[in-house]
């Protein structure tokens, strides 16, 4: 396995499991790290992507915000739950109050999607502008992104031809079971599933800056808003993080440059208006 080295500083032997989620003031989270790196790798700065409409694009120029919206808004897709599911972990399943363990976790997840800034011809062999961007009635709005975020995250697509087979938590576990006849065990494991995304997705090459409302890496200065049932938070353009400034927009196909150039005058901003994209 391409990862650090697990020492016993990180890794310890309880009476019904192995791992790292004992006693402990503060807990040592060096395993989670090591797990959590591995899976997904921090994302550097530069040029990404984010596909939407002419309304939104309007709201994050006029406001200079960008909305980060709760994972429970894809939990129809499937999302978060396939992590736990592919490695047996059980405890996301739990009942709380009214919902599940599963739903209360992705209520404290919020998410901006983003993906590589490509050439027009990577856009529309991925369906880019199909999926997300409004069968081309829609913008693709590109940022220039420069963060110390530690949740700015490449998502992970597992059984990928295009991804690398990981297998260190199913190769842990199945080794831990083997050797001492007890359960791996680990902590810290909420956010694992808001990058472990199915394969069928992997056309997306998706980047996602995640933030967690309860962390005990950064704080959580927002107030929490509601799209009907879904909440969302609402991140600045320059933040203690770092920047996620747009410096380019192009129209789709199917959507006029003149709506998008005037939405954009009237933002004060300076935004470069590309023409639009040729195809879907």
């Amino acid at each position: 396995e391409n990862c650090p080295l697990i020492t016993d500083n990180q890794i310890k032997f309880y009476p019904q499991y192995v791992g790292n989620t004992g006693i402990g003031m503060p807990i040592d989270k060096g395993l989670t790290k090591i797990i959590y790196n591995y899976y997904y790798q921090p994302a550097p700065n530069g040029e990404y992507a984010h596909f939407t409409d002419l309304v939104a694009l309007e709201s994050i120029l006029k406001s200079k915000k960008i909305r980060l919206t709760s994972t429970i808004k894809r939990k129809d897709d499937l999302e978060f739950a396939l992590f736990y599911e592919d490695h047996d972990i059980e405890g996301f399943k739990r009942p709380i109050d009214a919902s599940t363990q599963e739903e209360a976790l992705m209520n404290d997840l919020f998410y901006l999607s983003l993906t590589e800034n490509k050439e027009p011809s990577i856009d529309i062999k991925r369906g880019m502008w199909q999926h997300f961007g409004k069968m081309g009635t829609g913008v693709k709005l590109i940022f220039d992104i420069v963060t110390t975020h530690v949740d700015f995250r490449t998502v992970y697509y597992p059984n990928s031809p295009y991804s690398v087979n990981k297998q260190l938590v199913s190769k842990l576990i199945e080794r831990i079971n083997t050797v001492f006849g007890k359960p791996f065990v680990f902590n810290s494991i909420s956010k694992f599933g808001s990058f472990y995304i199915h394969s069928a997705f992997d056309d997306e090459c998706e980047t996602r800056y995640l933030v967690k409302r309860f962390s005990d890496d950064y704080p959580f200065p927002f107030i929490v808003q509601y799209h009907n049932t879904i909440p969302y938070i609402e991140l600045d353009f320059v933040s203690p993080w770092g920047a996620l400034l747009p410096i380019k927009v192009q129209p789709g196909l199917n959507c006029d440059r003149t709506v998008v150039q005037r939405i954009v005058d009237e933002s004060g901003l300076t935004v470069e208006v590309l023409p639009n994209a040729i195809s879907l």
